[in-house]
């Protein structure tokens, strides 16, 4: 039975986020929980968000990189630094008068890399060994990358110590990741690998529950601001989807000039706007004000609504209108 509950809450968790926040908006607003209890449920979410991701993903596969590293290193390039260019113009505009939801962007920017890449380019028929490869690799690279380019993007908006936010970023990754390539292997050698493949179809539900208890705590947090500031929905759809449809446009660019075919081509899309949900969420609620931890806790409900859009709409349409023979060329025809 909660089995079932978990995966029809990863199955539609962008509805069960939109309903979490509402009811988390209106009891933040009658009820002041003491906030020891929403750091320790905050501690706690963020452990169950990551562990189970980490536990599912095959850090072996880095090693695959060397079969097409120029595409990995093109997709990194479009995660981190051409995201946070994007975050850069779109903060520093259109956000700048909303500083805490300037710096969540410039969070989205820089933390890039999300799990669901892998998943996304299973549904578009894209070369999901591709994704795996960009997705570990990139998480691998988040502790080194994301506190520089942030400081870099975000630091007007939001005053911080980047080599504390690498410290906290380490052990956000490593702790979680050490513990889960333990209980992988334990797993795998006392339940053989097809059950573990079984179990692992769990995995990203649990995370899902961590995203839901955090989405929970960021809402009461910033409940009182928000119903007092209804328009702030209306400014982090702006700002949110100003950086998306940038972020496409500059990868369809590449996609033209390089003639990627189909399956590559979807990767790049995806590596461009899947930002890290679990990451940044969890990164924010340790350090950063309630604003900016709500403002990422309305990512994945419009993340999802907009990669729906890309990869049933947008990037075929592209590929039959630019590059057709690029698109023959794939399992699609």
């Amino acid at each position: 039975m909660l089995i079932k509950v978990l995966m029809e809450i990863r199955k539609r968790l962008y509805v069960y986020v939109l309903i979490v926040m509402l009811i988390a908006i209106i009891l933040g607003y009658y009820v002041n929980a003491p906030m020891i209890v929403l750091r320790i449920v905050g501690a706690l979410s963020i452990f169950i968000m990551l562990y189970p991701m980490l536990m599912g993903i095959e850090i072996e596969k880095v090693k695959e990189a060397l079969k097409r590293p120029w595409f990995v290193a093109l997709c990194l390039t479009y995660a981190y630094f051409i995201a946070s260019f994007s975050a850069y113009l779109v903060s520093h505009t259109i956000l700048k008068p909303f500083p805490e939801i300037a710096f969540a962007l410039a969070m989205v920017g820089a933390i890039p890399c999300s799990n669901m890449l892998i998943g996304w380019s299973g549904i578009a028929e894209a070369s999901v060994e591709d994704a795996l490869v960009v997705a570990v690799t990139g998480l691998l690279l988040i502790p080194f990358l994301s506190p520089y380019l942030l400081a870099l993007v975000g630091s007007s908006f939001i005053k911080f110590n980047p080599l504390e936010l690498q410290a906290i970023l380490f052990a956000y990754i490593l702790i979680p990741l050490i513990l889960a390539r333990i209980t992988r292997r334990y797993m795998l050698k006392e339940y053989g690998k097809q059950k573990f493949m079984q179990m692992k179809k769990v995995f990203p539900s649990i995370s899902a529950l961590g995203v839901l208890l955090i989405v929970f705590v960021a809402s009461m947090k910033a409940s009182k601001f928000v119903l007092a500031n209804p328009l702030v929905f209306l400014i982090i759809v702006t700002g949110l989807y100003s950086y998306y449809i940038l972020q496409t446009i500059f990868a369809l660019i590449a996609i033209y000039v390089l003639k990627l075919k189909y399956e590559l081509g979807v990767v790049l899309v995806l590596s461009a706007v899947a930002s890290s949900q679990a990451i940044s969420l969890s990164v924010a609620a340790t350090l950063f004000p309630p604003l900016t931890v709500f403002t990422l806790a309305t990512k994945p409900f419009l993340q999802v609504m907009y990669i729906l859009f890309l990869i049933y709409y947008v990037i075929p349409w592209f590929y039959k209108r630019f590059l057709p023979e690029a698109f023959k060329r794939t399992i699609r025809t």
